[in-house]
């Protein structure tokens, strides 16, 4: 007898009740992710990613309900759990990393006394829950957990913020792992160090993963499967690699079609673009979700909603064109003239030698050293760089938030005022 799936989703519905009706969130919803297995779930905003997260772990809002299908992780019913077995199985069996992970940290509390949590719910003592917690931030890559457990969450950067709620979520060895857009707030090399330290984990703790992400480049690195949600609809699943490269419904094509390529965009084209919006919420949708914004649409596609379609190995597509699909025709971006700039005329902004040092128990902190930098009128001035690198300091300096320790910012010739 094989094994049961670590997660199971069978014709999942759930709806949100809004003035007295009860509006449709997801319609029909059914996957499978088996052991150790990696399988990403993508879509836009709204399209109900994270209330199939929140439904696995019954932490669905109270207007949030479960109208329909089932639920099971590893074989056992998660819909049928109640009271203290609702409580063990969300403490043993399933961790929810969160994308925001200062919004998932007590504010109040000490990190040390957040991920030792995690241990004495599962019965160890104060002290060795401390330990364990020392070893959890260890093992994500943490080079000073003793000084990392005695700070308050505001007192880490967003990199080691997620770390200490991904060493949370893995504290109790948990069957399945799911990581709602864990990498959105983080900046690009944060980001691909949180990756590699999840995938890594994994390997060592054969764990399960429902990676929920809009950024399809994360989840080709992330996952062997992928499943595509629109509008709580699953319209395209199958292997990774075969659904990036061979996309066979109109949506996926489009999601593909916005992603930047090739670095810079030397002759300045467009980016693709999907027309139209999602559908509101609890919609009446008799036909195909994507049809009111799908370029292949016909009066069949409105009326009749088609089901998955079989295409080969494992790759499925709700759509009645899915051969058409990869010749969708384009929709570009409004090509936007932007105004000339006029470099002989006096800059908007100008920053002179802008210094910032804070001081913080003793020690003094350089986040601005001497920056200088001008912008026009009509121009747009691009900032990039890690996460403390000192962008948001330079706003904030230049909004009067705090003063700056040396240096001028100028607005038309005038100083900014304090």
């Amino acid at each position: 007898m094989s094994e049961p799936a670590a997660l199971a989703l069978r014709d999942l519905d759930v709806v949100y009740r809004v003035r007295g009706i009860d509006r449709p969130v997801l319609r029909g919803v059914s996957l499978e992710i088996g052991r150790g297995e990696s399988y990403g779930l993508v879509g836009e905003s709204g399209c109900g990613k994270s209330t199939a997260a929140l439904a696995i772990v019954r932490y669905l809002a109270r207007n949030g309900r479960v109208s329909g299908g089932s639920i099971s992780v590893d074989g056992r019913d998660v819909l049928g759990l109640r009271g203290g077995e609702l409580r063990r199985f969300r403490a043993e069996a399933v961790s929810m990393v969160y994308q925001n992970p200062g919004a998932a940290l007590n504010p109040s509390l000490r990190i040390g006394t957040q991920v030792a949590e995690a241990f004495t719910v599962l019965g160890a003592s104060s002290s060795e829950a401390r330990n364990r917690a020392r070893e959890a931030l260890a093992t994500v890559q943490i080079s000073d957990p003793d000084s990392v457990l005695s700070r308050y969450p505001h007192q880490l950067s967003g990199g080691m913020q997620q770390r200490v709620v991904i060493a949370m979520a893995l504290a109790k060895d948990p069957s399945l792992l799911i990581l709602d857009e864990p990498t959105t707030g983080l900046d690009a090399t944060v980001e691909a160090e949180v990756l590699d330290l999840v995938s890594t984990l994994q390997s060592e703790l054969d764990t399960s993963v429902l990676f929920i992400s809009h950024n399809l480049g994360v989840i080709s690195k992330m996952c062997s499967r992928v499943g595509v949600l629109y509008a709580g609809r699953l319209v395209e699943e199958g292997p990774v690699d075969t659904v990036l490269r061979d996309p066979r419904h109109p949506y996926t094509v489009g999601l593909l079609r916005c992603i930047p390529r090739g670095g810079v965009r030397k002759d300045h084209g467009r980016l693709d673009t999907i027309p139209g919006f999602l559908p509101p919420l609890g919609a009446d949708l008799p036909g195909c979700v994507f049809a009111d914004r799908c370029a292949l649409a016909d009066a069949r596609c409105r009326t009749e909603e088609p089901p998955l379609i079989t295409i080969e190995g494992g790759h499925e597509s709700r759509c009645w064109y899915h051969e058409q699909a990869p010749s969708l025709p384009r929709e570009e971006a409004l090509d936007l003239e932007l105004p000339p700039v006029d470099r002989a005329a006096a800059p908007l902004v100008r920053i002179e030698e802008l210094s910032k040092v804070f001081k913080q128990r003793g020690h003094e902190v350089h986040a601005l050293t001497e920056v200088s930098a001008a912008i026009w009128p009509g121009e747009t001035l691009g900032l990039v760089g890690e996460s403390g690198s000192g962008k948001t300091t330079l706003a904030r300096t230049l909004l009067g938030i705090v003063p700056p320790t040396a240096g001028i910012a100028l607005l038309e010739g005038s100083p900014l005022p304090t």
